[in-house]
């Protein structure tokens, strides 16, 4: 696994900690935070994904199953 791969799903895992306590507190501010970080690192591992697919010369690169 890529840094950027890594620091993908480290952002996911924030935001889905961030997202629970918000949901828990009923502090719809750091609910909303951890949905964005929750999105923020799906992109980022999912570009990560499609780099790893262009440079290993795969037909489709936007295909997860490409490995």
């Amino acid at each position: 696994m890529n840094k950027a791969k890594t620091s993908g799903v480290k952002e996911q895992l924030k935001g889905i900690v961030d997202f629970a306590a918000g949901k828990l507190t009923r502090n719809k501010d750091r609910e909303l935070k951890g949905q964005v970080e929750i999105t923020n690192g799906s992109n980022q591992k999912d570009r990560a994904d499609w780099q790893d697919n262009v440079k290993k010369g795969a037909d489709d690169p936007d295909n997860p199953s490409n490995e």
